[in-house]
């Protein structure tokens, strides 16, 4: 059943990779010593010139969505919570990136493990720049939206990533295929929705305080949040 056209989202490379953030993925605590920023500073120029971001999105209504099955859990549903629809994102740095983070681990792990919190940081950030588009489109629509909130989050189970990538044909739209174990390939995609409403929606829209996750979010793990503050 047809839940709503899947639109492609124009993204731009990010000029650099946000290093803290990628120091953070690699595991250090705080301001990374020299030495650490140093292999992801070398890392992150192969890495970068691989990616290709590429990014769709459609726009559905949020009964749609449940009827569908693409929305299980109380979670989520907390999350829509005012929300008479929702939007469904994925993004994609492309298998460049998957293929320069397995040449950089070639005999060297520590620059293999530096490329993958590379990688991750820049799929973090493609994601919040095709966020950033959404929240444009819809202040141009009188629209107003939650954080994001992808499968695995809460109990929003993992499971739904093929009806997800499904939905929005990602396939054939962005080149991004989900495995039989629900694992995105390439890897350094991320998949995501975000409730619109007409009216600001009290909590949803009013940061980690509200959220669903709280102190289970793996943003705020890492020290930032998923939504505007």
């Amino acid at each position: 059943m047809a839940i709503g056209v899947p639109r492609p989202l124009a993204l731009e490379k990010p000029q650099a990779v946000d290093l803290a953030q990628a120091a953070r993925y690699f595991g250090a605590h705080g301001e990374p010593d020299a030495a650490t920023l140093a292999l992801l500073q070398k890392c992150a120029v192969p890495l970068l010139a691989a990616a290709t971001p590429r990014a769709v999105w459609l726009l559905a209504d949020t009964p749609a969505l449940t009827d569908a099955g693409l929305l299980p859990g109380e979670d989520v549903h907390k999350h829509l919570k005012g929300c008479g629809q929702a939007i469904l994102l994925a993004v994609t740095l492309g298998p460049g990136v998957d293929a320069q983070i397995r040449r950089a681990g070639v005999g060297d792990i520590a620059a293999g493990v530096a490329s993958d919190a590379l990688g991750s940081a820049l799929a973090e950030q493609t994601a919040d720049a095709a966020e950033a588009q959404l929240r444009q489109w819809a202040a141009t629509e009188g629209k107003y939206l939650t954080g994001r909130f992808s499968p695995g989050y809460g109990d929003w189970d993992i499971a739904v990533q093929p009806l997800v990538a499904a939905a929005l044909d990602t396939v054939r739209k962005a080149g991004l295929c989900v495995t039989d174990t629900n694992l995105m390939t390439p890897r350094k995609s991320v998949t995501a929705l975000l409730g619109v409403s007409d009216h600001p929606v009290k909590g949803q829209l009013a940061g980690c305080g509200h959220c669903v996750l709280r102190t289970r979010c793996e943003y705020r793990k890492r020290g930032k949040t998923c939504a505007s503050e």
